[in-house]
């Protein structure tokens, strides 16, 4: 049991009423992801990272529209409380951020600061990055990104993504934690003035003794 909240964020999918199917998501690259059917990969979040005992929260970006409300309400919601009565959590709740169904840079800008707004210091940060528009991942990645470095005690702990190949009728849930602290990686190089950037990246990533073998 960990004495810090573990907080798992979501966005709520637009599929319309009927359309949102459960799925086994078949973990690629993190063992942890493993579980049973589901409409929402950050389900297997909860369930890999949260020990009985914990005090769990769940942040939910909802944008405006009946399909957005009902996945929410008829799914979503019962998803997580099932869970967490399965494996005794202590869950504190789901805080949703509502935000228009529009892709302005005011929308955007302003759930940046929404996000930022609810994320409190001393938290294990966990996220799901498959539904929404195109920038909602860039945004919540950059809440988090904020909340690392200037939440005290805050940690971004894992990162997944959830996909459905359409060919061959099979759903896979990714672990993209390294892609998110890539960015800090950059970051740490461009402050060193790294003569050969590119080449310390690959070498951190395994890739050049790859290929030089």
């Amino acid at each position: 049991m960990s004495n810090r909240t573990k907080t798992f964020l979501t966005v709520v999918p637009f599929q319309p009423k009927g359309l949102l199917k459960a799925a086994c998501y078949q973990p690629v690259g993190n063992d942890k992801l493993a579980y049973s059917e589901t409409r929402f990969p950050i389900i297997p979040v909860i369930a890999g990272y949260a020990e009985p005992g914990d005090s769990i929260r769940v942040v939910a970006i909802k944008k405006d529209g009946e399909s957005c409300e009902h996945n929410f309400n008829e799914h979503l919601v019962l998803e997580v409380q099932e869970l967490c009565e399965k494996k005794g959590l202590l869950f504190e709740g789901i805080e949703v951020i509502p935000t228009p169904d529009e892709e302005t840079i005011e929308v955007q800008l302003k759930l940046f600061s929404d996000i930022v707004a609810v994320l409190r210091e001393n938290e294990k940060l966990y996220a799901c990055i498959t539904y929404g528009s195109k920038p909602t991942p860039i945004v919540l990645s950059m809440a988090l990104n904020y909340a690392q470095r200037l939440k005290k005690g805050a940690s971004v702990e894992c990162i997944v993504y959830g996909r459905y190949d359409h060919e061959t009728k099979s759903s896979y849930i990714y672990d993209t934690t390294s892609l998110f602290f890539m960015d800090s990686i950059v970051n740490k190089l461009a402050e060193m003035r790294a003569s050969n950037p590119e080449k310390a990246i690959r070498l951190m990533l395994g890739l050049e003794e790859q290929e030089e073998g």
